[in-house]
Protein backbone atom coordinates (compact mmCIF):
# COMPACT_ATOMS: atom_id res chain seq x y z
CA UNK A 1 0.00 0.00 0.00
CA UNK A 2 2.96 2.52 -0.96
CA UNK A 3 0.60 4.35 -2.89
CA UNK A 4 -1.54 5.00 -0.05
CA UNK A 5 0.89 6.49 1.90
CA UNK A 6 2.56 8.55 -0.57
CA UNK A 7 -1.03 9.76 -1.63
CA UNK A 8 -1.45 10.87 1.76
CA UNK A 9 1.63 12.40 2.42
CA UNK A 10 1.02 14.67 -1.13
CA UNK A 11 -2.36 15.62 0.41
CA UNK A 12 -1.38 16.58 3.94
CA UNK A 13 1.74 18.76 2.08
CA UNK A 14 -1.12 20.70 -0.03
CA UNK A 15 -3.03 20.65 2.88
CA UNK A 16 -0.29 22.61 5.30
CA UNK A 17 0.77 24.89 2.38
CA UNK A 18 -2.72 26.27 2.19
CA UNK A 19 -3.47 26.29 6.09
CA UNK A 20 0.21 28.21 6.12
CA UNK A 21 -0.79 30.50 3.43
CA UNK A 22 -4.17 31.41 5.16
CA UNK A 23 -2.52 32.26 7.97
CA UNK A 24 -0.22 34.76 6.41
CA UNK A 25 -2.94 36.27 4.55
CA UNK A 26 -5.20 36.97 6.90
CA UNK A 27 -2.41 37.90 9.14
CA UNK A 28 -3.46 34.90 12.01
CA UNK A 29 -0.25 33.92 12.76
CA UNK A 30 0.52 36.65 14.80
CA UNK A 31 -2.54 35.23 16.99
CA UNK A 32 -0.79 32.03 16.97
CA UNK A 33 2.76 32.12 16.42
CA UNK A 34 3.45 28.72 18.09
CA UNK A 35 0.51 26.75 16.12
CA UNK A 36 1.88 28.61 13.06
CA UNK A 37 5.96 27.27 13.34
CA UNK A 38 4.36 23.71 14.22
CA UNK A 39 2.88 24.06 10.75
CA UNK A 40 6.05 25.27 9.29
CA UNK A 41 8.53 22.77 10.90
CA UNK A 42 6.00 19.67 9.70
CA UNK A 43 5.97 21.02 6.77
CA UNK A 44 9.64 21.52 6.57
CA UNK A 45 10.17 18.04 7.80
CA UNK A 46 8.33 16.02 5.77
CA UNK A 47 9.86 17.56 3.05
CA UNK A 48 13.29 16.60 4.51
CA UNK A 49 12.53 14.13 5.45
CA UNK A 50 12.06 12.87 2.38
CA UNK A 51 14.93 13.90 0.82
CA UNK A 52 16.93 12.26 3.41
CA UNK A 53 15.11 8.89 2.46
CA UNK A 54 18.34 8.25 0.14
CA UNK A 55 20.68 8.79 3.27
CA UNK A 56 19.90 6.04 5.86
CA UNK A 57 22.84 7.70 8.30
CA UNK A 58 21.11 11.31 7.80
CA UNK A 59 17.79 10.25 8.10
CA UNK A 60 18.48 8.47 11.46
CA UNK A 61 20.06 11.58 12.78
CA UNK A 62 17.44 14.25 11.38
CA UNK A 63 14.38 11.40 12.57
CA UNK A 64 16.01 11.85 16.27
CA UNK A 65 16.55 15.33 16.68
CA UNK A 66 13.61 16.50 14.85
CA UNK A 67 11.22 14.02 16.48
CA UNK A 68 11.28 15.69 19.71
CA UNK A 69 10.98 19.19 18.59
CA UNK A 70 7.45 17.75 17.21
CA UNK A 71 6.44 16.77 19.82
CA UNK A 72 7.50 19.54 21.93
CA UNK A 73 5.73 22.19 19.42
CA UNK A 74 2.22 20.14 19.43
CA UNK A 75 2.14 20.54 23.32
CA UNK A 76 3.03 23.98 23.08
CA UNK A 77 0.37 24.53 20.27
CA UNK A 78 -2.16 22.60 22.08
CA UNK A 79 -1.33 24.99 24.77
CA UNK A 80 -1.11 28.16 23.43
CA UNK A 81 -4.97 27.97 22.08
CA UNK A 82 -6.15 26.92 25.73
CA UNK A 83 -4.51 29.66 27.10
CA UNK A 84 -6.22 32.14 24.27
CA UNK A 85 -9.34 30.97 25.71
CA UNK A 86 -8.55 30.32 29.43
CA UNK A 87 -6.76 33.61 29.78
CA UNK A 88 -8.68 34.53 32.99
CA UNK A 89 -7.89 31.54 34.04
CA UNK A 90 -4.37 32.94 35.46
CA UNK A 91 -6.46 34.96 37.86
CA UNK A 92 -6.14 31.45 39.68
CA UNK A 93 -2.56 31.41 40.85
CA UNK A 94 -2.73 27.48 41.49
CA UNK A 95 -4.34 26.86 38.09
CA UNK A 96 -1.61 28.98 36.32
CA UNK A 97 0.91 26.30 37.06
CA UNK A 98 -1.21 23.06 37.48
CA UNK A 99 -1.86 22.54 33.69
CA UNK A 100 1.62 22.87 32.37
CA UNK A 101 3.58 21.11 35.15
CA UNK A 102 1.21 18.28 34.86
CA UNK A 103 2.43 18.10 31.09
CA UNK A 104 5.48 18.28 31.68
CA UNK A 105 5.53 15.77 34.62
CA UNK A 106 3.71 13.71 32.58
CA UNK A 107 6.47 13.65 29.68
CA UNK A 108 9.33 14.01 31.96
CA UNK A 109 8.14 10.54 34.07
CA UNK A 110 7.79 8.76 31.09
CA UNK A 111 10.99 9.65 29.27
CA UNK A 112 12.67 8.27 32.75
CA UNK A 113 10.40 5.35 32.65
CA UNK A 114 11.57 4.58 29.06
CA UNK A 115 15.10 5.35 29.89
CA UNK A 116 15.35 2.83 33.24
CA UNK A 117 12.69 0.06 31.64
CA UNK A 118 13.64 0.35 27.67
CA UNK A 119 11.47 -1.67 25.41
CA UNK A 120 12.96 -5.41 25.45
CA UNK A 121 11.72 -6.10 22.58
CA UNK A 122 13.19 -3.41 20.27
CA UNK A 123 16.67 -2.92 20.63
CA UNK A 124 17.18 0.28 20.95
CA UNK A 125 19.44 2.45 23.35
CA UNK A 126 18.14 4.12 26.57
CA UNK A 127 18.10 7.60 25.19
CA UNK A 128 16.39 6.54 22.10
CA UNK A 129 13.84 4.86 24.71
CA UNK A 130 13.19 7.84 26.54
CA UNK A 131 12.61 9.80 23.59
CA UNK A 132 9.70 7.17 22.18
CA UNK A 133 8.39 6.61 25.26
CA UNK A 134 7.94 10.25 25.97
CA UNK A 135 6.63 10.85 22.41
CA UNK A 136 3.90 8.20 23.33
CA UNK A 137 2.95 9.97 26.21
CA UNK A 138 2.40 13.39 24.32
CA UNK A 139 -0.70 12.28 22.65
CA UNK A 140 -2.09 10.96 25.29
CA UNK A 141 -1.11 14.15 27.31
CA UNK A 142 -2.46 16.46 23.73
CA UNK A 143 -5.94 14.26 24.51
CA UNK A 144 -5.96 14.87 28.01
CA UNK A 145 -5.61 18.92 27.65
CA UNK A 146 -8.26 18.08 24.12
CA UNK A 147 -10.79 16.82 26.71
CA UNK A 148 -10.62 19.25 29.31
CA UNK A 149 -10.79 22.12 27.18
CA UNK A 150 -14.38 21.17 25.30
CA UNK A 151 -15.52 19.84 29.13
CA UNK A 152 -14.87 23.64 29.96
CA UNK A 153 -16.10 25.43 27.56
CA UNK A 154 -19.30 23.49 27.52
CA UNK A 155 -19.18 23.86 31.36
CA UNK A 156 -18.84 28.24 31.15
CA UNK A 157 -20.94 27.82 28.00
CA UNK A 158 -17.76 29.81 25.66
CA UNK A 159 -18.56 29.45 22.41
CA UNK A 160 -17.72 31.90 19.19
CA UNK A 161 -13.92 30.33 19.57
CA UNK A 162 -13.88 28.84 15.57
CA UNK A 163 -10.42 28.79 15.39
CA UNK A 164 -9.08 27.75 18.99
CA UNK A 165 -11.92 24.76 18.98
CA UNK A 166 -10.92 23.29 15.49
CA UNK A 167 -7.27 23.77 16.29
CA UNK A 168 -7.51 21.83 19.31
CA UNK A 169 -10.04 19.56 18.11
CA UNK A 170 -7.83 18.59 15.65
CA UNK A 171 -4.96 17.77 17.89
CA UNK A 172 -6.99 15.94 19.62
CA UNK A 173 -8.23 13.57 16.53
CA UNK A 174 -4.46 13.37 15.30
CA UNK A 175 -3.13 12.01 19.28
CA UNK A 176 -6.40 9.79 19.42
CA UNK A 177 -5.32 8.23 16.35
CA UNK A 178 -1.68 8.29 17.17
CA UNK A 179 -2.65 5.89 20.58
CA UNK A 180 -5.66 4.31 18.59
CA UNK A 181 -2.62 3.31 15.96
CA UNK A 182 0.13 2.05 18.61
CA UNK A 183 -2.24 0.21 20.90
CA UNK A 184 -2.99 -1.96 17.97
CA UNK A 185 0.23 -2.44 16.91
CA UNK A 186 1.43 -3.24 20.49
CA UNK A 187 -2.20 -5.04 20.91
CA UNK A 188 -2.10 -7.47 17.92
CA UNK A 189 1.73 -6.93 16.54
CA UNK A 190 1.17 -7.18 12.23
CA UNK A 191 -2.21 -8.26 12.82
CA UNK A 192 -3.80 -5.57 11.91
CA UNK A 193 -0.57 -3.74 10.09
CA UNK A 194 -2.26 -1.76 7.31
CA UNK A 195 -4.43 0.35 10.10
CA UNK A 196 -2.24 0.36 13.02
CA UNK A 197 0.14 1.77 10.17
CA UNK A 198 -1.86 4.39 8.43
CA UNK A 199 -4.52 5.36 11.64
CA UNK A 200 -1.26 8.13 12.58
CA UNK A 201 -1.37 9.71 8.70
CA UNK A 202 -5.21 9.73 8.43
CA UNK A 203 -5.86 11.30 11.94
CA UNK A 204 -3.03 13.96 10.84
CA UNK A 205 -4.83 14.68 7.38
CA UNK A 206 -8.35 14.95 9.60
CA UNK A 207 -6.57 17.30 11.75
CA UNK A 208 -5.01 19.22 8.57
CA UNK A 209 -8.71 19.67 7.42
CA UNK A 210 -10.18 21.11 10.70
CA UNK A 211 -7.32 23.21 10.61
CA UNK A 212 -8.15 24.28 6.98
CA UNK A 213 -11.91 24.70 7.26
CA UNK A 214 -10.96 27.35 10.35
CA UNK A 215 -8.48 29.58 9.17
CA UNK A 216 -9.93 30.01 4.96
CA UNK A 217 -11.91 32.70 6.85
CA UNK A 218 -10.73 35.85 8.62
CA UNK A 219 -10.44 35.71 12.38
CA UNK A 220 -13.62 37.05 13.55
CA UNK A 221 -11.83 38.84 16.80
CA UNK A 222 -9.04 41.56 17.13
CA UNK A 223 -5.46 40.13 16.11
CA UNK A 224 -3.94 42.98 17.89
CA UNK A 225 -5.76 41.47 20.98
CA UNK A 226 -4.89 38.08 22.04
CA UNK A 227 -7.50 37.25 24.65
CA UNK A 228 -9.81 39.33 22.99
CA UNK A 229 -12.99 37.50 23.54
CA UNK A 230 -11.62 35.07 26.13
CA UNK A 231 -12.32 36.65 29.18
CA UNK A 232 -13.78 34.60 31.83
CA UNK A 233 -17.20 35.40 33.40
CA UNK A 234 -16.80 37.24 36.09
CA UNK A 235 -19.56 35.78 38.35
CA UNK A 236 -18.38 32.34 37.84
CA UNK A 237 -14.93 32.95 39.14
CA UNK A 238 -15.73 34.45 41.52
CA UNK A 239 -17.79 31.53 42.78
CA UNK A 240 -14.91 29.11 41.67
CA UNK A 241 -12.57 31.03 44.20
CA UNK A 242 -15.03 30.97 46.91
CA UNK A 243 -15.75 26.61 46.51
CA UNK A 244 -11.84 27.18 45.96
CA UNK A 245 -11.48 28.69 49.62
CA UNK A 246 -14.35 26.28 50.99
CA UNK A 247 -12.90 23.29 49.88
CA UNK A 248 -9.24 24.20 50.82
CA UNK A 249 -10.85 25.35 54.51
CA UNK A 250 -12.56 21.91 54.73
CA UNK A 251 -9.17 19.81 54.07
CA UNK A 252 -7.37 21.68 56.69
CA UNK A 253 -10.09 21.23 59.20
CA UNK A 254 -9.61 17.86 58.58
CA UNK A 255 -6.24 17.32 58.62
CA UNK A 256 -6.06 18.85 61.85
Amino acid sequence: MYWMELAVQAICIVLEISALACLARWGVWRLVPVFSAYLGFILLRTVVGSIALSSPRFYFDFYWISAPLEAVLTVWAVLESFWLVFASFRLLRWFRFVLPLAVAGALAYSAWRGYHHHFVLVEMTPAAAAVVSAMLMSDYAILSVSVLYFLLTRMLHLAGRVYEDRFILGFGVASLAAAFGGSLRGTFGEGFALVSREAQPIGYLIALLLWLSAVVHPVIYPTSDKSAGASFPQGSLADLKFQLRNLRSFVRKGAR
